[in-house]
């Protein structure tokens, strides 16, 4: 009797749970549902990341590689598809790439590689590090210069972005409490 019971719960969540077998729009993936690591076998993670240096254009260690999982399997074994968002780290920024795998058969796969980031956004920043203007926030520039290589808060509510450059040179940019860009220096370090 108890069998009888459990066995039309399951075949209902199993048909609340299918997939139409076709991965959703990226726009439409919500934030936070991200994994960190791959779904890819070994093979598959040096065959994508050999395809991704021909695109950055150099090699690329494995320390400064992150992958995440942003989309989980659809479709049937041998015809799965999945996203990863791997991020490309370098000293003073990073990329983000969204890589989409389609498998192809039983052991074998697919994948195709395309920048996150858009050429549109990357037309309005400046083209010095030193024109960016007072008022602008503090993401336009992370979106410009990437992750800075050091932050440093001061008690009032107010924070520095360092980026160290070649020769010793430091671009700092500091912002105020609404996160608006306040000033920019540049200076030599000699140490």
């Amino acid at each position: 009797m108890k069998y009888l019971i459990a066995l039309p719960m399951i075949l209902a969540l199993l048909a609340g749970c299918q997939s139409t077998g076709e991965l959703t729009s990226v726009s439409q993936i919500k934030p936070g549902v991200a994994k960190e690591g791959s779904l890819a076998n070994a093979k598959l993670i040096s065959d994508a990341t050999e395809g991704l240096e021909q695109l950055v254009g150099e090699s690329i260690e494995a320390p400064n590689l992150l992958k995440f999982v942003i989309q989980q399997p659809v479709g049937e074994t041998g015809s799965r598809s999945w996203r990863e968002m791997w991020i490309v780290k370098k000293q003073n920024s990073q990329t983000q790439y969204l890589i989409t795998f389609k498998e192809a058969g039983l052991g074998a796969a697919d994948f195709q590689i395309e920048p996150m980031s858009s050429a549109s956004q990357k037309a309005e920043c400046p083209k010095s590090v030193s024109s960016f203007k007072e008022g602008q926030s503090n993401k336009f520039i992370l979106e410009c210069l990437g992750e800075p290589d050091n932050i440093d808060k001061n008690p009032d509510g107010r924070y520095i972005y360092f980026y160290y450059g070649p020769k010793g040179v430091v671009l700092t940019y500091l912002f105020d409490t609404d996160d608006e860009l306040i000033k920019f220096s540049a200076y030599q370090d000699t140490n």
